[in-house]
């Protein structure tokens, strides 16, 4: 399952996150650090932020291709539907774990939107591509 097309999807979709999420933390549009994981674990506490946020980028790399793959698979399902149900649960989940709200309603509020944006745009860049070429390989067989 991993081709060239998901190893240049995902790298792209990789760096134009990291960029976005630099932006997004420069400009306060997140009230959080991208790279603020770094000092809870002892490997990366004392490091430079540049190892940190090449570590970032590794990870979202992973994580991008574990979403080409699986949106590959599930090809049936609408990539917009795909895209803005992964970019919901994913900011939600991210956002959730680090402001640990009490209720619900202070979880909501706490939602950057810009931040929710950036993973849709992603998101839908990655699963319809991968949805697209699985349908395009398959047509041509």
């Amino acid at each position: 399952m991993l081709s060239k097309n998901s190893i240049w999807t995902s790298g792209v979709a990789a760096i134009f996150t990291l960029f976005s999420l630099i932006a997004l933390e420069f400009f306060n549009f997140i009230k959080w650090s991208p790279i603020g994981w770094g000092k809870k674990w002892l490997l990366f506490g004392s490091s430079h932020d540049w190892w940190k946020w090449t570590a970032l980028l590794i990870l979202i790399l992973l994580g991008y291709m574990l979403l080409y793959g699986l949106s590959h698979l599930a090809s049936r399902i609408p990539p917009s539907i795909t895209a803005i149900a992964i970019s919901i649960i994913a900011a939600a989940s991210i956002e959730w774990i680090i402001f640990s709200p009490n209720t619900l309603m202070e979880g909501i509020r706490s939602l950057s939107i810009p931040f929710f944006s950036i993973l849709a745009i992603v998101s839908r860049f990655v699963t319809g591509t991968a949805v697209y070429m699985k349908k395009s390989f398959s047509s041509n067989i």
